[in-house]
């Protein structure tokens, strides 16, 4: 598509946006009606910040390709434009303490939180900024070249990754959602956070199997690909989570839409039914055996209670029954403008704005590794919002999604909301011009780190985050490709 097209379809889709608002001037509506007419000015915002950056220069195939600034755009238009119309239904749990007029409200923050995003993407970082960046990346791969290993080592990382999970397991008793977690929220060990990074590993290992199966320069590796899918997909179930099958999909999708240019339906949809079908309504059921009121299981014997529980999930409902349920319950799960919505119902009045500079630690906290620090603050700011905002019981461990957006609101309302996204918007085109997988295969594993990141976190968890992110999607890249072949001396 042109550049000229998609300017077009920009204007088109703000233009239908700003339509949308010409209702309100001729009556008054009601909350229901402007929930409605926000969530589609919302999307269509999204869509029209889309095809502006889809415009740029290396970013026609964005989407296909992996680029986290088309991507941030499509999950908001989800998660925060097509997601709070679930917001029509009644609501229970914390989110009945949210008002529909805050909602609405936080809708207009979005759609005003766009515009400098798209502004800061569309300038990029500054130059010698973005130098730095490069000559720094550079650095880091220095020595290795784009061409991905094959043989076992998809096997040796995901064992390695395992066997990081299992001392995981034995030194805190958690299994992911799964054991005792009050450590999580009061106190943590020392090698945690390090070796929740090496399980990153089986990722990686998924990501390399998939790049060598898709590659068309390369014969086999599908069988490995399938294998260790399967078996990271039990995993997580059996961890209670459904993010592990989801970042399992992912770094499948990824290599391919490097190497095919283009995203695979079959991929999508088959995997799309598995989680919908399989993944979300045993995550459920389990979750509500492993942990309730009156006991929480060991991992031992949640794992030994699982085969019983699919038996009971795969009698329970019909097909279609299943992926309806599993829809609308991940619609509510993924909507993201809850967050924004009570902070814009809460601050300034109950709850004070939080200073910017709290940002400014963070970089030490996410450097510092625990076992140089043991009295480094616990970083559970999901645990910490949902008692602020929602009062939830200090021994109740629940963690509510703050999402970048809401966390620069409490950080000074609409002001720093502005400044924080033409940041981000930088920060965004920055990675998607260093980072690009169709061309350098290495940048997977940047990719697996920092997208799920970019898109949920809050600004403190993403800022801390960054320092060890770029050193375990460093080792993996350099473990996944080959090092780089020096000349020998000429004669």
């Amino acid at each position: 598509m042109s550049v000229r097209r998609h300017h077009l379809l920009a204007l088109l889709f703000a233009a239908c946006a700003l339509a949308l608002s010409l209702p309100a001037g001729y009556r008054t509506l009601d909350a229901d009606e402007q929930l409605v007419l926000g969530a589609a000015s919302a999307t269509l915002f999204s869509l029209a910040a889309l095809q502006v950056v889809m415009g740029l220069r290396g970013n026609r195939a964005g989407i296909a390709h992996w680029r986290i600034g088309p991507w941030y755009l499509l999950w908001s238009a989800l998660t925060l434009g097509i997601a709070p119309l679930t917001w029509l239904t009644p609501q229970t749990g914390s989110a009945s303490q949210i008002e529909l007029t805050s909602v609405v409200s936080a809708q207009v923050v979005f759609m005003v939180s766009l515009v400098p995003w798209t502004v800061g993407y569309c300038a990029g970082a500054p130059r010698a900024v973005a130098g730095v960046a490069r000559r720094g990346y550079a650095l880091l791969l220095r020595g290795t070249s784009p061409t991905v290993r094959g043989g076992g080592l998809p096997w040796v990382l995901y064992g390695v990754g395992t066997a990081a999970r299992l001392l995981t397991v034995v030194l805190s008793g958690r299994l992911g959602y799964v054991g005792e977690i009050d450590g999580l929220v009061s106190s943590a060990g020392a090698f945690d956070h390090m070796l929740s990074l090496v399980a990153t590993f089986t990722l990686f290992a998924i990501a390399a199997a998939a790049y060598r199966a898709f590659s068309e320069s390369t014969r086999g590796g599908m069988v490995t690909l399938m294998v260790l899918l399967g078996i990271e997909s039990v995993v997580g179930a059996l961890a209670g989570g459904k993010q592990h099958f989801l970042l399992s999909v992912l770094a499948v999708l990824i290599p391919y839409g490097a190497l095919r240019g283009r995203l695979s339906l079959r991929l999508l949809v088959a995997g799309a039914i598995a989680f919908l079908w399989i993944a979300v309504p045993f995550n459920t059921a389990y979750r509500e055996v492993v942990r309730s009121d009156e006991s929480t299981l060991s991992p031992a014997a949640a794992v030994a209670a699982a085969p019983e529980i699919v038996a009971d999930v795969a009698t329970a409902d019909s097909f279609a029954d299943a992926l309806t349920g599993s829809s609308t319950q991940m619609l509510h799960r993924v909507r993201m403008l809850d967050s924004v919505a009570i902070i814009v119902q809460k601050t300034p009045e109950t709850v004070p704005y939080r200073s910017p500079v709290d940002f400014a630690s963070a970089p030490l906290v996410g450097v510092i590794p625990r076992a140089l620090w043991p009295d480094k603050p616990v970083l559970a700011t999901g645990y910490e919002f949902s008692r602020e905002y929602f009062g939830t019981p200090r021994h109740m461990y629940t963690s509510t999604g703050i999402t970048p957006l809401g966390d620069l609101y409490r950080h000074g309302g609409i002001v720093t909301v502005v400044v924080g996204m033409v940041l981000l918007g930088m920060g965004a085109r920055l990675f998607d011009t260093l980072f690009r997988p169709d061309a350098d295969p290495r940048a997977i594993c940047y990719l697996l780190v920092f997208l799920p990141l970019f898109l949920r976190s809050d600004i403190y968890t993403m800022i801390t985050g960054i320092p060890s992110g770029i050193v375990v999607a460093t080792v993996g890249a350099r473990l996944i490709c080959r090092p780089q072949r020096t000349p020998g001396p000429q004669r």
